[in-house]
C-alpha cells in the first residue's frame, strides 16, 4: 500500500473515531437532559398543591404530624366538613398529608390527618336536602318552567304567586356574582322556553350576612372540574322585579328577579336572614 493511501485510512479512521466521540457525547447530553427533566418533574409534583376535601365533621391542620393525627393542636387551624384543603405532594406518609395555608403572612405548612380528607367531598346532606325539598314541594307548588314562556315571567308575575321555582343547578352555570348589602346576588339559566336561541336567564338574590361574609373572607368558592362539581339546589318566589344586565353582544336583556327562601350547597343550608 502506498504512503499516500496509508496517510488517507488513517485520517479517514481519525475522522469516524471524531464522528464516534461526538455522537456519544451528543447521546449524553441527550441522557443527562432526559434525567434532569426527570428529576425536576419528580421534585414538582413532591411540591405539587392539590385540593382535598374534608369529610369527617372537622379536621385540624397542625403544625406538627402527632398533632394532625391527634386531630386538635395548639397553634392549628380547624377546618369544617367539605371545606377544601390544599395538600402538598402525591401521597400522604404516616397517615399524614403535608398541607399548605395561605394568610396575610403568606404560607404556611402545616399537616392534616389523611383519613379526615377525600379526593371529592360529602354531598350526602345536600342530596338529603334535595330529597327534602321535593317532597315539600311538589309539582303543584312549583312554577312550571318547561310549560311557560320566559316572556310570562317578566309580563305576569303576579300569575305565580304562591308557586315556587326549584331547581339544582351546576355551579358553572352561574354568572354575575354579587354580595353588596349582604345580599348574595347571581345568575343562572333556567329551563323556560325563551322564543329565541339565547338561553334565559334569572336574577337570584338571598340576604343572608353569614354566607356573604363566609364568601368575602375566602372562606367559600363553587369549583367546577373533571373530576367534581359542584351544584346547589334552590327554592325561590318571583317578586315581580326585574333588572337590566347587558349581554356579552352589549345588548341589554331584561330578566326576572327571584327571592331565595332556600339555599343548600355542599357547605350547608341557608335562608333569609
Amino acid at each position: 500500500m502506498s504512503r499516500s493511501l496509508v496517510s488517507i485510512s488513517i485520517l479517514a479512521l481519525a475522522s469516524s473515531g471524531c464522528m464516534i466521540a461526538a455522537m456519544k457525547q451528543q447521546q449524553d447530553a441527550i441522557n443527562a437532559s432526559v434525567a434532569q427533566g426527570q428529576a425536576n418533574a419528580i421534585a414538582a409534583q413532591a411540591l405539587a398543591r392539590t385540593d382535598k376535601y374534608v369529610v369527617t365533621d372537622s379536621a385540624w391542620l397542625c403544625p406538627t404530624e402527632q398533632g394532625a393525627l391527634a386531630g386538635q393542636c395548639d397553634g392549628g387551624t380547624q377546618v369544617h366538613k367539605n371545606r377544601a384543603v390544599s395538600v402538598i405532594g402525591q401521597a400522604p406518609k404516616d397517615g399524614v398529608w403535608p398541607a399548605a395555608l395561605w394568610d396575610a403572612q403568606g404560607e404556611h405548612r402545616l399537616f392534616v390527618a389523611a383519613s379526615s380528607i377525600n379526593e371529592l367531598p360529602d354531598t350526602a346532606a345536600l342530596d338529603g336536602f334535595a330529597d327534602d325539598v321535593a317532597k315539600r314541594f311538589p309539582d303543584t307548588k312549583r312554577i312550571p318552567l318547561r310549560a311557560m314562556n320566559f316572556a310570562d315571567l317578566i309580563e305576569q308575575p303576579a300569575a305565580y304567586k304562591g308557586r315556587y321555582l326549584v331547581v339544582r343547578q351546576a355551579s358553572n352555570g352561574m354568572t354575575n356574582k354579587d354580595f353588596a348589602g349582604g345580599v348574595f346576588k347571581f345568575t343562572i339559566p333556567i329551563p323556560v322556553t325563551t322564543g329565541s336561541r339565547w338561553s334565559a336567564l334569572a336574577q337570584f338574590e338571598l340576604k343572608n350576612t353569614t354566607l356573604v361574609g363566609d364568601f368575602e373572607k375566602g372562606g367559600r368558592s363553587y369549583s367546577c372540574g373533571p373530576k367534581y362539581c359542584d351544584d346547589f339546589v334552590i327554592v325561590a318566589e318571583l317578586t315581580g322585579r326585574t333588572v337590566d344586565r347587558v349581554d356579552e353582544f352589549g345588548g341589554v336583556r331584561r330578566l326576572p328577579v327571584f327571592a331565595i327562601r332556600e339555599l343548600g350547597d355542599r357547605y350547608g343550608t341557608y335562608k333569609p336572614q
